[in-house]
């Protein structure tokens, strides 16, 4: 799928193409919760960069219990 932003609506918003698709990835992982992996993959860049994209919007990681248990299942496996 291709997303394409009219360049009437980017210059009125004073943001670039690669900041809307940060800002939307952030959308999509704050409001529908998609994994960091997936917004990576929409940024084109890994996970970690995409942690970095959400402390430039003022996100935090969405991290719970379940994401813990999963961490520490995958710890055992070391």
């Amino acid at each position: 799928m291709n997303i394409h932003f009219p360049d009437d609506i980017a210059d009125k918003l004073g943001m670039n193409e690669k900041e809307m698709l940060e800002l939307l990835s952030v959308s999509l992982y704050k409001k529908m919760g998609i994994h960091g992996a997936m917004c990576g993959r929409i940024l084109n860049t890994s996970e970690m960069a995409f942690h970095g994209v959400l402390e430039k919007y003022g996100e935090f990681i969405n991290y719970g219990v379940d994401d813990l248990r999963d961490d520490m299942e995958s710890l055992k496996d070391i």
